[in-house]
């Protein structure tokens, strides 16, 4: 059986008890962008649906497998029998279930120039958005830049929804830089950063700040939480949070790769740390609790010692699967150099009891829950926000944050030096008309994608 979702939605498929999801990604991230009252219409740009699964990285002679085998013993990569079954046996069921193509039609462009006349030679169509998406991000400086060491702000910078359609004018993009800004508006305000020259479009009741995670950071932030949630909450005190979500920068091969987020925000302070010692204060009583991490047994090892020094009891543990529009995994699920999968483990702090909230998500949650997607972009994952509201007290009235967040959310609060990424207006594109095919659809004449509904849910996107 599975559950009846309501339009607008990311969510393709969800069974009954919410143990398996399938969502797509670039509709989970749009829709997010929005409220009820002022939804996201707009769509986000994504790279080509995977049709085929990945080229296989595993070693062909026994020569290389020892190799490999001494190397991820010496990294202590965990294994992955424990989570063999509970893949299986949930791909099993979507599969079964849903029949249908595991992702909503994209709107895809590419990142560097040459990409064009390779994906043309395959006749795909792709749209650009940049010549290379890489000189659109908004990084925050180092110690060592030009823009100077680190001076904290006095108080929040508010931005107020202006009077006419035009951008709120930022002369350079340090102002916006190690300091929380709040958007109280009802409607998304579009933000332009005159150096470089950047629009961003901040989120309805968007809270953010674009900084690394270090120990002067951290204790400005503690500050302006509580002087923008002053007053306590039915679920939370002053500066707290009923769900925290943290995506961090394991040291890993693929980090190292993508010179993205660096593990430290200095030469001396790991930001695992940073959080270890500060962020506990920030979470209310039963605060649910998330982290997303790799599969190294001591990443493992060291996201539950956090949960430990919080005082968050390890209560759910999910898999994010990654598959193919056909539902199949994008590469061996007991892979040595690759797996497609990555654990989020969720927790909660001690619980208390509040009047009128049943506590039944809390204390009768199932253990394992499986979410499934066709990847996009290195390093997007899925916004949680559809699938955690069921979870929280009061779904329209909760505090959120997103720590190592890349793009924002609507309502939430998001902190970290790549929350700006996707919210640069160039990732995004109107949406094109929508079908109003009212059919439930799938592989029909060999088609790959939806062209139309599932269920009673409308896509509102084409591949134009």
């Amino acid at each position: 059986m599975s559950h009846i979702i309501q339009a607008p939605s990311s969510i393709l498929y969800q069974s009954k008890g919410r143990d398996v999801t399938l969502i797509d990604i670039p509709l989970s991230i749009s829709l997010a962008q929005g409220t009820p009252d002022h939804p996201c219409t707009d769509q986000l740009y994504s790279s080509p649906p995977l049709e085929k699964c990945y080229p296989s990285m595993e070693p062909r002679n026994l020569k290389a497998k020892e190799k490999v085998e001494e190397h991820l013993s010496y990294h202590h990569l965990a294994p992955s029998s424990f989570l063999h079954e509970w893949l299986v046996h949930g791909l099993a069921e979507l599969r079964a279930e849903f029949p249908h193509a595991f992702c909503f039609m994209r709107r895809t462009a590419f990142a560097k120039p040459g990409l064009r006349s390779k994906v043309q030679a395959k006749g795909e169509t792709l749209e650009p958005i940049a010549d290379n998406l890489a000189e659109s991000e908004m990084k925050v400086p180092g110690s060592d830049s030009k823009f100077g060491g680190w001076r904290e702000p006095q108080g929040p910078s508010i931005l107020f929804s202006p009077a006419s359609s035009n951008a709120s004018e930022v002369p350079r993009a340090t102002e916006v830089m190690n300091r929380v800004i709040n958007n109280p508006s009802a409607q998304p305000i579009l933000v332009h950063v005159a150096q470089p020259d950047r629009h961003y479009r901040i989120p309805p009741f968007a809270t953010l700040m674009l900084s690394k995670v270090g120990q002067r950071e951290a204790s400005h932030f503690s500050r302006m939480a509580t002087k923008i949630f002053p007053e306590a909450s039915l679920s939370a005190a002053p500066g707290q949070f009923d769900f925290i979500l943290l995506d961090p920068p394991w040291d890993n091969k693929s980090v190292r790769r993508s010179k993205t987020y660096g593990m430290r925000s200095t030469a001396d302070e790991d930001p695992i740390q940073v959080l270890q010692e500060m962020l506990g204060k920030h979470m209310a009583p039963g605060a649910l609790v998330a982290c997303w991490i790799t599969n190294k047994s001591s990443v493992r090892e060291v996201a539950l010692q956090t949960f430990d020094i919080w005082g968050v009891e390890l209560v759910e543990e999910w898999a994010w699967l990654k598959t193919t529009v056909h539902g199949e995994p994008v590469c061996d699920l007991d892979g040595r150099m690759r797996r497609p999968y990555e654990t989020l483990l969720m927790g909660r702090t001690a619980n208390v009891t509040f009047d009128g909230f049943d506590n039944a998500m809390v204390t009768q949650c199932t253990t394992k829950r499986l979410i499934v997607s066709v990847p996009d972009l290195h390093s997007r994952k899925p916004c949680l926000k559809e699938i955690i509201e069921p979870m929280m007290r009061d779904r329209t009235n909760y505090r959120a944050l997103e720590v190592f967040a890349r793009n924002l959310t609507a309502g939430w609060w998001s902190w970290g030096d790549e929350i700006l990424k996707y919210n640069w207006e160039g990732y995004w594109t109107k949406a094109a008309a929508p079908d109003n095919t009212s059919c439930h659809v799938g592989f029909e004449n060999g088609a790959r994608f939806p062209n139309g509904s599932r269920g009673s849910v409308e896509t509102e996107f084409s591949s134009q």
